[in-house]
C-alpha cells in the first residue's frame, strides 16, 4: 500500500517526508516486536478485546462502504469485511475455543498464501524469484508456528504484519532519501529491467510542470479485453480462472486476453509477440518460465484504430482525466526501444501496468497538504489495488488483474464527490 500512496503523491512530497516515514516505520516495526514477544509470554498485555472492537468497527465500515461498489470492487470488500467480521466475533466471544479457530484461520491463510507465492515463483522464475521464494516459505513456516502456539494467536499476527510492513516502509524511505535528482518514485518501485535506460528520467531537470498543463486535451484510455470475452469459440466455465489467468474454449485453444494504453493522437502503447506462441496445453507450462529462454520478438502496434480492426473492440475501457503526459512520454521513449516480448514477465498487460504508473508519477501532488499521505492510506481502494499489485508481481501480469488494478487507481486519482466516510448508509440520512 505504502509503494501506490507514494507513487501518486510523487518525488517532493515523499522526499520532504522521507525521514519522519523511516523514523515512523521503525518505531512500527519496534510496536510490532514487542507485541509479539508479549505472545511468547503466558501473561498477555495487548489489549485484545479492544482490538476486538476497533476490528469489528472497521468491518462495519467496510461492508457498508461495499453496498456502494460494482463488479470485483464490491465483492472483495464484502469478503473483506465478512472476514473482519468474524474474526472480531471470534475475538469478543472469548471462549476457549477462540484462539485456537483464530490459529486455524490464520495459519490455513497463511499457508495458503504462501504456497501460491512459493509455487508461482517457482514456476515462472522471473527475476529475484528465489526471494519470493523464500518469502512464500517463510510465511507457511509462521502459518505452523500460529497453529502450533495459538495461545497468543492475535498477538503474533499483528506483530509479524507490523514487522513486515514496517521494514517495508523503512526499506522505501532509505531509497527515497537516497534519490537523485529527477529520479522518480517509479523508478524507486518498478522491477529493475522494465526500463531499458533509466537515464532519460534521472538527468531531467526540467522544472516541475503543473498538473493541468501535463495532460493533452485527450484522456487515457486503458483498453481490456478478457480472456472469456475474447476466446474465438465458447469458452468453458472456469469463473476465476477464465478472468484473472487464461480461458480455455472448447477447441482447446488457451485465450490469454490483451490490454493496451492509449492517449488518442499521441502514443498508443499495445505490445504483441512477432509471431504467435503456441498455446496448447502441452506447451503452456513451458511459456509461463520468464526466464530468457522463452523471450521472443515483440511489435507494437501503431494505433488503436488497427488493432480493433484487425481483432474486435476491446470489452472494457478506464479512462483517466488526470495524469502526467510528460512523464508518461519519457516511460514510452525508453520502453519502446526494447521489443521483446515475455508471456509472464514482459507481455502487453505488464506493459499497460508500467506505462499507467509513471503516467500517475505524482498525480496527487497538488494535494499536498499535511496528512496527505494518512488521508490517501485511508482510502478502501488503496487496499485493492495494492493486493492486485502483489499478486501481479509475485505471477504475471493479466488483462484481468490490469483492469482490476486500473479501477482500483482510478478511484484513488479521480475521487467520488463524497468520500467514502460521507456515503456510509448513517451519513446518508444524517444529511437529509
Amino acid at each position: 500500500m505504502i509503494q501506490i500512496a507514494m507513487l501518486l503523491l510523487g518525488t517532493k512530497y515523499i522526499k520532504k517526508n522521507a525521514r519522519y516515514l523511516s523514523v515512523a516505520g521503525g518505531l512500527w516495526v519496534i510496536a510490532g516486536i514487542l507485541i509479539f514477544i508479549d505472545g511468547l509470554d503466558k501473561q498477555l498485555y495487548f489489549p485484545l478485546k479492544t482490538f476486538g472492537l476497533i476490528l469489528m468497527l472497521e468491518s462495519v465500515i467496510t461492508l457498508s462502504v461495499a453496498s456502494n461498489g460494482v463488479g470485483t470492487k464490491k465483492g472483495i470488500l464484502f469478503f473483506k469485511g465478512g472476514i473482519f467480521l468474524f474474526v472480531a466475533l471470534i475475538i469478543l466471544v472469548n471462549q476457549k475455543y477462540s484462539n485456537v479457530l483464530l490459529a486455524v484461520i490464520f495459519g490455513f491463510t497463511f499457508f495458503i498464501i504462501g504456497f501460491f507465492t512459493s509455487f508461482s515463483s517457482f514456476i515462472v522464475r522471473f527475476p529475484h524469484w528465489k526471494l519470493t521464494l523464500l518469502y512464500g516459505l517463510v510465511l507457511i513456516a509462521f502459518s505452523f508456528f500460529l497453529l502450533l502456539h495459538h495461545a497468543a494467536t492475535v498477538s503474533f499476527f499483528i506483530g509479524f504484519q507490523m514487522i513486515s510492513s514496517g521494514l517495508s516502509c523503512v526499506g522505501i524511505a532509505r531509497k527515497a532519501l537516497r534519490m537523485k535528482n529527477g529520479t522518480s518514485i517509479f523508478q524507486l518501485i518498478q522491477p529493475g529491467d522494465v526500463l531499458l535506460s533509466s537515464v532519460p528520467l534521472k538527468h531531467d531537470t526540467r522544472p516541475a510542470v503543473p498538473l493541468v498543463n501535463t495532460a493533452p486535451a485527450a484522456p487515457l484510455v486503458v483498453h481490456v479485453w478478457t480472456p472469456e470475452e475474447s476466446a474465438e469459440a465458447r469458452p468453458i466455465s472456469r469463473p476465476v480462472i477464465n478472468r484473472y489467468i487464461a480461458a480455455v474454449d472448447e477447441n482447446g485453444v488457451i485465450s490469454t486476453g490483451h490490454a493496451s494504453l492509449e492517449v488518442p493522437g499521441h502514443l498508443y502503447i499495445s505490445l504483441y509477440p512477432a509471431e504467435d506462441i503456441d498455446r496448447s496445453p502441452s506447451e503452456f507450462l513451458r511459456t509461463l518460465k520468464a526466464t530468457h529462454d522463452n523471450d521472443v520478438a515483440g511489435r507494437f502496434l501503431p494505433d488503436y484504430a488497427t488493432e480493433s480492426s484487425e481483432w474486435c473492440h476491446s470489452v472494457r475501457q478506464i479512462v483517466f482525466e488526470h495524469f502526467s503526459m510528460q512523464k508518461l512520454n519519457s516511460f514510452w521513449e525508453s520502453y519502446r526501444h526494447n521489443e521483446t516480448y515475455n508471456l509472464t514477465y514482459r507481455n502487453c498487460s505488464s506493459s499497460v501496468a508500467y506505462a499507467l504508473e509513471a503516467a500517475l508519477d505524482g498525480v496527487l501532488e497538488q494535494y499536498n497538504q499535511p496528512g496527505q499521505l494518512l488521508k490517501t492510506l485511508l482510502v478502501p481502494e488503496l487496499w485493492i489495488a495494492a493486493q492486485v499489485r502483489k499478486r501481479a508481481q509475485m505471477m504475471a501480469w493479466t488483462p484481468g488483474l490490469v483492469m482490476d488494478y486500473s479501477r482500483a487507481l482510478y478511484a484513488l486519482v479521480h475521487p467520488a464527490p463524497r468520500p467514502w466516510y460521507r456515503r456510509l448508509p448513517w451519513s446518508s440520512v444524517s444529511e437529509k
